[in-house]
């Protein structure tokens, strides 16, 4: 029963293998909108995520842009899922757009910013980071107390996510926005004192080592943030459109170390630019 227990928490700390790619042109291929949405999940997608994702296609159609959220991510490890998904890229010739904007989960970040960098979508115009003080940590709580389990369910790609540093995207031209989740998932609070043991939690945007355009919060978990991503579209459509959030967005970054994990944080503190 306890190693039961223990293969329900890891299936937490990743995503779903069940979700399906999301191939939504607005038109025919041949004749394509002239903005596309890449979406990259990463841990936490499932068929949930899939449909609440998926939802969303006809009113981004409605406003002419292209919906695609392909399945990259690979159960060897990021260098395949970056191979994945450059071929995804090829393959529905997301070249032909006018613009490509992204909305990177965190293990999308990962595998996308070395291609990135490497300009392998000359059109990308915007990129909206999904980033977690909490949730950044899972992957090495996995790798260091249910290393076995996880990697039995997923593979190596969770560890190769907790060893491998952030590289940030830097190329000119493209417009960078930054969501921080402020509430942790259900795995983050059962191993608490793990993931609170690799130090202070920093909820401010420069933090997390990306420039940025702009950067909001949101008091929602990982795991919440999938299935409710319809809340948080109004800013991300904001952003593509503008290159900021909404007047209304909030920007007060939590305050001090943030160490609580039975809730968002209640101290707050506005966000340094």
């Amino acid at each position: 029963m306890h190693l039961v227990r223990l293969a329900v928490v890891a299936c937490c700390v990743c995503f779903s293998g069940c979700a399906n790619a999301i191939v939504r042109p607005a038109v025919s291929p041949s004749k394509p909108a002239s903005d596309a949405l890449l979406v990259l999940p990463g841990f936490g997608y499932s068929r949930a995520g899939e449909h609440a994702l998926r939802s969303l296609g006809p009113s981004l159609a409605a406003e002419g842009i292209d919906l695609y959220v392909p399945t990259y991510v690979a159960r060897s490890g990021l260098e395949q899922s970056r191979e994945r998904l450059h071929r995804f890229l090829r393959e529905h010739r997301l070249d032909r757009y006018e613009r490509v904007h992204i909305f990177a989960f965190l293990a999308g970040g990962w595998t996308f910013n070395p291609l990135g960098e490497t300009r392998i979508l000359q059109n990308l115009a915007s990129v909206v980071y999904d980033r977690s003080p909490y949730q950044e940590r899972a992957p090495r709580v996995a790798l260091e107390k249910l290393r076995f389990l996880t990697w039995l369910k997923y593979g190596p790609v969770v560890f190769d996510l907790a060893r491998t540093p952030y590289v940030p995207l830097s190329g000119p031209g493209v417009k960078v926005g930054l969501l921080v989740e402020t509430s942790p998932t259900s795995f983050i609070k059962r191993f608490a004192a793990a993931a609170r043991g690799y130090g202070a939690y920093d909820f401010e945007c420069d933090a997390f080592g990306q420039r940025y355009d702009d950067c909001f919060y949101v008091a929602l978990s990982h795991d919440e943030l999938y299935v409710r991503f319809a809340e948080v579209w109004p800013e991300v459509r904001s952003f593509i459109h503008t290159g900021q959030f909404s007047a209304t967005a909030n920007r007060t970054a939590p305050a001090g170390d943030a160490a609580t994990l039975d809730g968002p944080p209640s101290g707050r503190r506005e966000k340094s630019r």
